[in-house]
């Protein structure tokens, strides 16, 4: 083959090479600000990069969308989108949606604040224990219905970020929220003097459970998909990549 031949050739495998790359199917997933796990930067955040690698696994492109969370988590019910992340398991929510194996663990605490620095704790059995509290939530969470029932004095905001503003300055007693995510948080909006002053409450909202990714029942082929999720997100955890993530992003998680 003269010269060239040779380069008509290696033009050709070029296109296919990058061909095969775009053909890769593409599956849309929805998702918020939810540092340290996901930050606003997506190719530098512990999730999406996870799911680089359980892409590659399962012969597919994850695209990251941001959205409110009960926009994202609307997305997803109407089937416009595969996916979103992450959520926990709910009673009503598997009513309507499916959930993969748990992506992380995390606990989940009241965090209470005081300008002298004291730290009492506000013990409590029941939801109910705390109705003479004015707690903070984020529309969309998994504890909605729950504060609901208990008839807590709720006052909802759009993120992390305006909850613990609110308080600091004491508009809000308590606010609930995945631990790791409360104090990251903290941290990045508040001088250490008044980081300090922050706490969480003993007993948590909720222990050492899972979050998962959660998908419509009605997505075309979800079933397969969520047991091919399942396996990739299995391979990553055994060959070394899951923990190798938890490691570059200074992340603490029990699985």
């Amino acid at each position: 083959m003269n010269l060239l031949g040779k380069i008509k050739l290696f033009s050709a495998l070029l296109i296919l090479s990058t061909t095969s790359v775009r053909a890769m199917p593409s599956l849309v997933i929805a998702t918020n600000e939810y540092p340290p796990y996901i930050l606003p930067d997506a190719k530098n955040s512990f999730i999406p990069e996870l799911f680089a690698e359980i892409g590659k696994e399962m012969g597919v492109h994850f695209d990251f969308q941001y959205f409110p969370w009960k926009r994202g988590e609307q997305e997803v019910a109407n089937a416009n989108i595969w996916a979103t992340l992450p959520y926990r398991k709910t009673a009503t929510r598997e009513q309507s949606f499916l959930f993969s194996d748990p992506v992380y663990v995390a606990d989940s605490h009241f965090f209470a604040y005081r300008k002298d620095g004291s730290k009492p704790d506000i013990p409590f059995e029941k939801l109910t224990d705390l109705l003479p509290y004015k707690i903070g939530g984020i529309q969309g969470y998994y504890y909605e219905p729950w504060f609901e029932k208990a008839g807590l004095d709720v006052q909802y905001a759009l993120s992390e970020e305006q909850n613990f503003k609110r308080l600091k300055i004491g508009r809000i007693d308590l606010f609930s929220t995945a631990t790791t995510v409360g104090w990251y948080i903290i941290e990045q909006l508040f001088p250490p003097e008044e980081v300090a002053k922050f706490y969480t409450l003993k007993k948590p909202l909720v222990a050492g459970e899972g979050l998962f990714l959660m998908t419509s029942k009605n997505y075309p082929d979800t079933a397969t998909l969520l047991t091919r999720f399942n396996a990739a997100l299995a391979t990553v955890k055994m060959n070394g990549i899951y923990a190798r993530l938890v490691s570059k992003y200074g992340l603490v998680m029990t699985n």
